[in-house]
């Protein structure tokens, strides 16, 4: 049974097309004219969307990074091509400048001397189709797969499996970031783009670059010839220019992975099957992640959460036992588990996540922590453990029964499943809706009777269940508790 995440690429269209069909049946109420003006504009906007490389519409956009690192990042698209990247290489060498390549899969299969040469020195690559072709948003969903999925695949040749797309132009569509959630990536358009035309324009480039330039910009150029009779010499002079420029403008230049503080590539090749884009989004996020939770104030969930693992769960653990946790992020409540038991086990399947709670461990100087870099659905257990526990996890998990069950086989008899996961609930349904929206993944909400029979069934008694935060008369709070105990007799 499937037990990996569950895709739902909802966009702001998606939304503002049900509120214009909404409004244009109001509108019609009062005059059949009127209801076309909310979908006129609607229309517009899908028509509009796809050629604004910073527009949102159809899926979320990286498009410029965060000014206060007080630099920008160079990225160059089309290439690669003999005639340009390998002097272009020098110079950005010489200037100690490292830049992103967003290369097409046909060039880089043409030339993969110089894809070693752009890795060997130190820069990123990204995807940019495998023919880039300006009219490829316009064809099906497959076409898309293909072209984005033949590329990946070259360049795993390389060691390196590319996070960062670039689509053909900028231009996006519908359906692109459904294929990019089951390839793993995201979309990386730009914030500056100076108009070279595919260096068919490289007049006055630096100036009118250097002139529009800010922290934070994501700046489109390219690195391929456009014709015989390419003057490679000025327009490596503009290039030049630029950096330099920059430089006066007391502009930086760093990598775009710093800019954007997500990841443009990572050694490895194309995993077997589809991507987990649980496990992607979580892998972008894991270096801000707790320092973003701890400069806010906690949702009331998750300040639910961790007063209930507090109060519930921590006094349950003993020095003696062996604890399974699900989906343990960076290690928020594994580590105070670890302090209290002989060994915890931590399942994770963001291998960023899992480093940053080795590092804690490390820090800690705790050594009872195994760290299994793995989704659950494939993760056999060694013995029995004395505990199971998850926090906001399941959600992820559209077959509960199927994950209860293979839970229940992995404790001992008398031995505790405890977990906190969304509950069912009107309040809880804008959330999903908003998650939705930022991860493209739907996070799955359950009834206390659903949680209850699924223990029941799996082999569990001296079930409690609760729900917490946001509670009102009638409708009951956002998080669910369970707690059970594994029978001693045979089922």
């Amino acid at each position: 049974m499937k037990n990996g995440p569950t895709l739902a690429p909802l966009a702001p269209a998606h939304l503002v097309g049900l509120g214009a069909f909404q409004a244009a049946a109001v509108l019609a109420c009062i005059d059949i004219r009127l209801a076309a003006i909310p979908l006129a504009i609607f229309l517009v906007l899908c028509l509009a969307a796809p050629f604004l490389p910073g527009f949102g519409f159809f899926l979320p956009i990286v498009h410029r990074g965060t000014p206060d690192k007080g630099a920008a990042a160079l990225t160059f698209d089309d290439g690669p091509d003999p005639s340009t990247t390998g002097r272009l290489l020098d110079l950005l060498g010489e200037k100690g400048v490292t830049a992103t390549f967003f290369i097409t899969g046909s060039r880089a299969a043409g030339h993969r001397d110089l894809v070693r040469e752009i890795l060997g020195r130190g820069h990123s690559i990204g995807n940019h189709t495998w023919h880039h072709d300006p009219l490829l948003m316009l064809k099906s969903a497959r076409r898309l797969r293909e072209e984005i999925s033949g590329t990946q695949s070259l360049l795993a040749e390389f060691g390196v499996r590319p996070l960062a797309f670039r689509p053909p132009v900028g231009i996006t569509n519908p359906r692109l970031w459904r294929v990019l959630l089951e390839t793993g990536m995201y979309c990386v358009n730009f914030s500056l783009r100076p108009g070279d035309a595919g260096n068919r324009r490289i007049g006055g480039l630096s100036r009118k670059t250097v002139k529009k330039a800010k922290a934070g910009d994501i700046i489109l150029l390219h690195d391929v010839s456009p014709g015989p009779g390419f003057d490679v010499d000025h327009w490596l002079g503009e290039i030049r220019s630029i950096i330099d420029g920059l430089k006066v403008k007391n502009i930086g230049i760093l990598p775009l992975a710093d800019i954007i503080g997500r990841p443009v590539m990572v050694p490895g090749a194309v995993p077997d099957g589809p991507a987990n884009p649980a496990a992607a989004f979580y892998d972008f996020i894991a270096d801000s992640y707790d320092r973003e939770r701890n400069a806010r104030r906690l949702s009331p969930a998750a300040a639910a959460e961790s007063a209930l693992f507090e109060k519930n769960y921590l006094p349950l653990i003993s020095p003696d036992h062996r604890v399974l946790e699900i989906g343990a992020g960076t290690g928020i409540y594994t580590i105070p588990l670890a302090r209290r038991c002989r060994e915890v086990t931590a399942i994770e399947p963001s291998g960023n996540m899992l480093a940053a709670l080795k590092s804690k461990a490390s820090r800690g100087g705790l050594s009872n922590i195994i760290c299994v870099n793995r989704d659950i659905s494939g993760f056999s257990p060694e013995g029995l453990y004395d505990s199971v526990c998850a926090f906001s996890s399941f959600e992820y998990i559209p077959d509960l029964e199927n994950l209860i069950r293979k839970v229940a086989a992995s404790i001992r008899p008398g031995g505790t499943v405890y977990f906190t996961t969304a509950r069912r609930s009107f309040f809880r349904f804008f959330t999903q809706i908003g998650n939705a929206l930022r991860q493209g993944l739907w996070l799955h909400a359950r009834s206390e009777r659903e949680v209850r029979k699924v223990l029941s069934g799996s082999g569990f008694d001296q079930i409690t269940i609760s729900s917490h935060a946001m509670k009102c008369p009638l409708l009951g709070g956002i998080l669910l508790e369970a707690r059970a105990v594994k029978t001693s007799r045979d089922r």
